[in-house]
């Protein structure tokens, strides 16, 4: 997994200035072009409308505006100036070498928004290749983008870099909104029942489901360390831990459990327990 330091050095070496890039002319490489000519800086913003699809070169937008995703690394692959630009077929059979699958990672997306331990962020990633005009210029890099939600992009609310350091953390953290069999993923801006933390309880083969908060609430009590850890403290009254489950007949098979953190009243919130 690339560090974040490193991608910074490696992003210095890049041809951009000022989080933009420009399409090269179209011209027949010769030896010793740069293959990070035309690479986008660290902080570029762009306008990806699916992740995984690289070939799908997205547009560079400023940062001010709508955009889905930002640049947080830039590495060359190593390809040769003869290789020929990658294809559907090719690009996941190792076509881009080991920094395919290097360049992004979910370390990163934390790296990038500065979370702590037990930060899960509202975020993925996705590669962005150079387009074939750049490309046919000697272009040979390969950039991670940091994307906004949780699957498919969605329009950032603001910049992603440094966002869990902010004083409003919520838009940029994950959250669940069901109950704690049936969850989707959505920010924790959005009115959710519960907050993710790291942890996983250690829950014995055999353990009855707990079908509601009271009979979860001795598994949940595992969860404690790792809500301390997560908001640097004892949990307020108003704060407490609990969990979520898989569906009865799962749960027999395979007892897993996740952890938490809900309102102790219940109900829903439309904030972060970090930013409390």
């Amino acid at each position: 997994m690339l560090a974040f330091g490193a991608a910074l050095l490696l992003v210095g070496c890049t041809s951009t200035v000022d989080g933009t890039a420009s399409p090269a002319p179209v011209v027949a490489p010769t030896p010793g072009d740069d293959p990070l000519v035309d690479a986008p800086a660290v902080g570029t913003c762009h306008d990806i409308e699916t992740t995984y699809s690289p070939l799908e070169v997205p547009p560079v937008v400023p940062c001010d505006a709508e955009h889905t995703g930002e640049t947080a690394v830039v590495q060359d692959t190593g390809l040769a100036l003869e290789a020929a630009y990658p294809t559907e077929d090719g690009i996941d059979e190792g076509y881009l070498g080991d920094v395919w699958d290097e360049v992004c990672g979910y370390d990163l997306v934390q790296d990038y928004l500065q979370g702590q331990v037990g930060d899960q962020a509202y975020a993925s990633y996705t590669q962005v290749l150079p387009t074939q005009e750049q490309w046919a210029a000697g272009a040979r890099w390969v950039a991670c983008d940091i994307t906004y939600g949780y699957g498919q992009p969605e329009p950032a609310p603001g910049r992603m870099a440094g966002a869990l350091r902010s004083g409003e953390t919520a838009p940029y953290r994950a959250c669940l909104d069901g109950d704690a069999q049936v969850s989707d993923v959505v920010a924790c801006s959005d009115d959710h029942w519960a907050e993710q933390i790291s942890g996983s309880p250690d829950i014995a083969e055999g353990t009855p489901f707990p079908a509601d908060q009271a009979a979860r609430a001795p598994i949940a009590a595992q969860c404690l360390p790792a809500a301390v850890d997560y908001l640097d403290g004892p949990l307020p009254a108003d704060v407490t831990v609990d969990i979520t489950t898989e569906d009865p007949d799962d749960w027999a098979g395979f007892p897993f459990a996740t952890c938490v953190l809900v309102p102790t009243a219940g109900g829903t919130t439309d904030t972060s327990f970090r930013d409390q």
